[in-house]
């Protein structure tokens, strides 16, 4: 599974999603994961940060619920 993060500068939505990424990385290791800043991103139809996506596809904008990301990539 991949989850990546996409998060800007001076986001404190962004800060948390950061947090939680890296407490589901130590849970789950064999979740590939990656956090971009969404400037260096290149699909101009995301436009929220943070913004979640699972295996190429968004999933969530904003904060989650660590047990519904969790169901998904299940």
């Amino acid at each position: 599974m991949n989850i990546t993060l996409l998060i800007a500068s001076h986001c404190n939505a962004c800060i948390r999603a950061t947090a939680q990424l890296k407490t589901i990385e130590e849970e789950y290791p064999q979740i590939n994961s990656e956090v971009i800043n969404i400037n260096l991103y290149r699909d101009e139809k995301i436009f929220i940060t943070p913004a979640w996506i699972i295996n190429g596809e968004l999933f969530a904008y904003g904060d989650i619920n660590k047990e519904k990301l969790l169901a998904k990539l299940r």
